[in-house]
């Protein structure tokens, strides 16, 4: 069977009318797709990097967290340590000096301790926010033994007293006596300071 002229453009008609519904078919099916992609798939993947990052953040910073939870015993006890050490501070540091009987207690441990030539003498106050500082010059000769048994002595009192300076020379005869002169600083709190 042969077609005539007719018939081939029936067929003609119909193969291009089948490869125009492909073509549109491809077309709406690349639409779809790339709908999909752009409206969908690329803002979701955005999202998710988004929480990854988050994610990653987060863990780092619960990392970070529990390296601190660890070190709170350590804190805690550190934190006690330095509480006992400012209650001994306080307490080495009171708010009336008395400074006639301190200067006497600081004679008499130089008594005892057979140092000789003794002089003691406060200076002029010093007064911060909380603290009175009160200079002290101490001058004394004796045996290093007992300049060093009286320096013991001196720190071992109930109260704060912070030496500034330090020296020590040797008698003109070198007889074994030496000579001692000390600036020293004595402290009183302020709160209920009685000068």
């Amino acid at each position: 069977m042969t077609l005539g002229p007719e018939g081939r453009e029936t067929g003609f008609k119909n193969m291009r009318f089948r490869v125009k519904k492909q073509v549109l078919i491809f077309i709406a099916a690349g639409l779809v797709v790339i709908g999909f992609v752009v409206l969908r798939y690329l803002p979701l993947s955005k999202i998710r990097t988004s929480l990854s990052q988050e994610q990653v953040a987060l863990e780092a910073m619960m990392k970070r967290a529990r390296a601190k939870e660890a070190e709170l015993p350590k804190l805690r006890a550190q934190l006690g340590e330095l509480n006992s050490k400012l209650a001994d501070f306080d307490s080495r540091i009171p708010p009336d000096i008395q400074l006639g009987q301190f200067l006497g207690g600081i004679a008499a441990l130089m008594d005892e301790h057979q140092l000789t030539e003794q002089q003691i003498a406060p200076g002029e106050q010093i007064e911060s926010k909380e603290l009175i500082c009160i200079p002290v010059t101490m001058k004394c000769a004796g045996r290093l033994e007992q300049i060093r048994d009286f320096c013991q002595a001196l720190q071992g009192l109930d109260r704060t007293v912070r030496i500034e300076t330090f020296r020590l020379t040797n008698d003109q005869q070198y007889s074994g006596q030496i000579r001692m002169e000390t600036e020293a600083v004595i402290y009183q709190t302020k709160s209920t300071s009685k000068t």
